[in-house]
């Protein structure tokens, strides 16, 4: 269920359950992380607008991955904005190299604060170096 954090203890638990929900690779857990009409950035890539394009753009990709794992390094929490820098773990399906590809990334999350889509996110820009998973995408093509 979500929920809105208002302590660090609170944050916390959201960014465990967040991650996990993304670590998990099935799209169908977004709905309990994202709102309906949520916006996701990567860094400049064009806006992916709305549930259904986040599951379109984040299913792509997450179907040739083998896994993937957060690690968060820290956090603040600042009203409903979420400020997080982790390192992603990346396995790709098929790499003949069988890469485990870690890059730093950095978060920063908006929430809704009211309303039936309380404690979801409204708007996510994410940030990070994704050329070592591109290159693993495509040598296991």
């Amino acid at each position: 269920m979500a929920f809105v954090p208002k302590t660090r203890s609170e944050a916390q638990a959201w960014l465990q359950r967040f991650h996990a929900v993304n670590d998990s690779l099935e799209v169908s857990g977004l709905a309990s992380i994202y709102a309906r009409d949520a916006n996701m950035q990567f860094g400049n890539m064009p806006l992916v607008e709305g549930l259904d394009a986040i599951r379109n753009f984040l299913g792509a990709t997450w179907a040739r991955l083998e896994m993937m794992h957060h690690e968060t390094e820290s956090f603040d929490l600042v009203e409903n904005k979420i400020y997080q820098p982790c390192h992603i773990t990346w396995r790709v399906k098929n790499d003949p190299e069988k890469e485990k590809i870690t890059v730093p990334a950095f978060a920063f999350i908006y929430l809704v604060t009211s309303g039936v889509d309380a404690g979801l996110v409204s708007r996510a820009s994410f940030y990070m170096d994704g050329a070592p998973l591109v290159a693993a995408i495509q040598r296991s093509s």
